[in-house]
């Protein structure tokens, strides 16, 4: 479809290239038509986009929009067509500034990256920035002239000013969305949209140039090829759209590994382009001294603090993901790089390797020689690594002795095991130290990963279990493969890994703030458990917890979350005195016939009131025919419960009402559905009604952005959570983001 496209487009340009070198042809006619087919073909990809079930439901609604908007501008074409160019304002004029208007409300209904508050009011400076630049550009060539040349009244400024302000405003949004981030299915396309906006813009400058500097305005062939270019454009992006939803992009995590590039630039091209104007109107007005050299040294001091300010914040964003030590890249690094290897992996329908190297013997030099001669040796085994990779690999320190490789576009397995064995000839050589020579090897666990077969942390993972068996084996190779059959053996280590882990103190809290609505202000807070294993780095409970349940582990780190919960939750009440607490517990933990008198054991010696304490226990926990006595006990006892997930269809609504439940927790697949239309906000609507039937507190899961914050304000949410209005955090970070409250006691 894109080639049938862009060979229409190729005539079109012929058709008007042949009407002004000829004249015998009108310029309208070849432009017209071509601009009516790529009308009717971005009409139709939009409509396609607007159902398509690659799509997220609110991608689709953003393109229920969009297809109004180029109904609209094939409006446009048919309106001028018939009725020609009429003075301000028209029938045609009408429907234009109607598109415009169309699509700037359409793009900002697509949904994009999570920011923080911070970030969201960065990026609006940065797309006001782009819209001061592009408001003296319309000011100097179109809105100033055109009222010096017809007199400055209502009418002429309403005129003057009418397209160039739809203009700026559309402009306005699109540089919002772009610097902001759009999801990743509709990053083409609206990348594309933009460009097509900035063309359409350009018609409309020129045009109004033409206004302010000629008694009478034909239409030229530049105008012509702005607005069938648009067209084109526009056309583009709905068939892109279309291409990206039947690819599956947004179903990829690593789509998401991509950055804001050349949208990030435009801020300082905006200031460029003002002082680029100011020299040119100096010159013009036969005014260069004082204010072109005055204007040229604005210009340059901006500049040189522009360039600074670049450079520091490259420097900021090297050592944001390079190792202090080794000048390797750092886990963060190898984490984005591997997971852009991936996306462009299922592009190019090549494999991606990873390779974990772990250090033998950096412990003993480290103990017996000190700290200086293991710094020595952890350097210069990264160079090591280094020279036996290609440019384009990246090698990297993962932390501590555990290094990785990250190899892109892998044709065979063979070529990754040839890496390994570079690097293992390569680790092996001595490395002088004053006296002393220092000796170290690796143990190396290779991981590759086809177009599409697993995601970062998954191949990472494999990674990580065949080092384990590279490390342990005796003799051989000191190189492992993954394969399938490592699972299990590397689950057992784990589980002797993760014994040791409470006593060890390698576990960690983190705290996800609950939110009141409409308020925002944090009422609670809930505990979340990870593991910081010694090799693998931080774990999220997903990966060890099940572990752990199978293992009879779940007792002990249960009860060690909720030690230290309770012990941080009463420091925190000495500011905000009514701050609630909850922390999920399990079904096992549930029966024990102990499990109540351990809670209360554990509140007392916090000194916790357990009227602020939520135990969250999952929707599976209670399906079928549940022994509620431990329920019961715990509410009791004044703890509060709450039925967590809630709506996934594991419980029956018939046992609901018997249960000792206090609050109900949407799960956050049903709060990502809300899109401002009944059906997406059809489940969550059920729940939340019929916890104010039932008189329990109901907290939303997996808040994502503003649009579904307000819906569930809307809807008689009483608390959310989410990453939009904060992520799991340490403890000291939540502190910062309690309200100011009187300090008790």
């Amino acid at each position: 479809m894109l080639w049938v496209l862009g060979g229409l487009y190729g005539l079109t340009l012929a058709g008007i290239a042949g009407a002004v070198s000829t004249g015998r042809v009108p310029i309208d006619a070849p432009a017209g038509a071509g601009m009516f087919v790529f009308g009717a073909a971005g009409l139709f990809g939009a409509v396609r986009a607007a159902r398509h079930d690659g799509l997220t439901e609110r991608t689709r609604r953003s393109w229920r929009f969009m297809s109004f908007g180029y109904a609209l501008a094939l409006s446009v074409v048919g309106i001028f067509t018939v009725t020609g160019p009429r003075p301000f304002p028209s029938p045609g004029d009408a429907a234009h500034l109607a598109f415009v208007l169309m699509l700037l409300f359409a793009v900002q209904t697509f949904p994009l990256h999570s920011a923080t508050r911070m970030e969201r009011h960065k990026h609006v400076l940065d797309a006001a920035t782009v819209l001061a630049g592009a408001a003296m550009l319309m000011w100097y060539f179109v809105v100033g002239p055109y009222i010096l040349a017809k007199g400055a009244s209502v009418g002429t400024v309403v005129a003057a000013a009418a397209y160039p302000a739809a203009d700026l405003a559309l402009l306005f949004g699109i540089a919002k969305v772009l610097l902001r981030g759009a999801d990743p299915t509709s990053r083409r396309p609206l990348g594309i949209v933009a460009v097509a906006m900035v063309v359409f813009t350009l018609g409309d400058g020129y045009l109004g140039y033409m206004q302010a500097h000629a008694a009478e305005v034909e239409r030229t062939a530049w105008q012509f090829v702005c607005w069938t270019t648009t067209h084109f454009l526009l056309a583009v992006a709905a068939v892109e759209q279309n291409r990206q939803a039947h690819r599956g992009v947004a179903d990829r995590p690593e789509a998401h590994a991509t950055r804001r590039g050349f949208a990030g630039k435009l801020p300082y091209a905006a200031i460029g382009v003002g002082y680029a104007l100011m020299i040119l109107a100096a010159v013009r007005q036969e005014q260069a001294y004082p204010w072109a050299g005055l204007v040229v040294g604005a210009f340059g001091i901006t500049g040189l603090v522009v360039l600074r300010q670049g450079l520091v914040q490259q420097e900021s964003r090297e050592m944001a993901v390079t190792d202090g030590l080794t000048g390797l890249a750092n886990r963060s690094r190898v984490h984005e790089v591997l997971a852009r290897a991936l996306a462009r992996g299922e592009r190019t329908a090549r494999s991606t390797a990873v390779l974990l190297i772990d250090m033998n013997g950096f412990k003993q030099v480290n103990d017996t020689l000190g700290h200086e001669a293991g710094d020595r040796l952890l350097v210069e085994f990264g160079e090591m690594m280094r020279r036996s990779v290609l440019g384009g690999d990246l090698v990297g320190r993962l932390g501590g002795d555990e290094f990785a490789v990250v190899l892109h576009d892998i044709g065979r397995v063979d070529h990754a095991v040839a890496v390994a064995k570079r690097i293992v000839a390569a680790t092996e050589q001595p490395i002088p130290f004053g006296e002393q020579t220092l000796r170290a090897s690796a143990s190396i666990g290779v991981a590759i990963a086809g177009p599409g077969e697993c995601t970062t942390d998954e191949l990472l993972h494999r990674a990580d279990l065949a080092m384990y068996q590279a490390k342990r084996r005796t003799g051989g190779p000191r190189w492992q493969c993954w394969d399938r059959s490592l699972t299990g053996e590397a689950e057992l280590s784990l589980e002797h890994e993760l014994r040791g882990a409470i006593g060890e103190g390698q576990l960690r809290l983190l705290y996800l703030p609950i939110v009141a609505l409409p308020s925002r202000e944090v009422t609670g807070v809930e505990a979340l458990v990870r593991w910081e294993h010694p090799r693998r780095g931080l774990l999220e409970p997903e990966l060890f917890v099940p572990l752990a349940e199978r293992a009879g582990l779940i007792e002990e780190l249960g009860r060690w979350v909720l030690e230290q919960a309770c012990a941080q939750a009463k420091a925190w009440q000495r500011r905000v005195p009514s701050l609630q607490l909850n922390v999920n517990i399990s079904p096992r933990q549930l029966d024990n016939q102990g499990f109540t008198g351990q809670v209360l054991e554990i509140l007392e010696r916090a000194g916790f009131f357990a009227g602020h304490l939520v135990l969250e226990v999952p929707e599976s926990a209670v399906a079928g025919e549940p022994d509620l006595r431990q329920l019961e006990a715990l509410s009791t006892a004044g703890i509060r419960i709450a039925l967590d997930d809630f709506g996934t269809g594991h419980s029956s609504l018939r046992y609901l009402t018997r249960l000792p439940v206090d609050a109900l927790k949407l799960d956050s697949c049903f709060v990502a559905e809300l899109d401002g239309t009944s059906k997406g906000s059809a489940v969550a609507q059920a729940v939340l009604r019929l916890g104010q039937m039932l008189h329990l507190d109901t907290v939303a899961e997996g808040v994502e952005d503003e649009g579904q914050a307000r819906e569930l304000t809307l809807l008689g949410c009483e608390k959310a959570q989410g990453r939009y209005f904060s992520g799991p955090v340490p403890a000291g970070d939540l502190e910062r983001q309690l309200p100011a409250g009187t300090v008790a006691g």
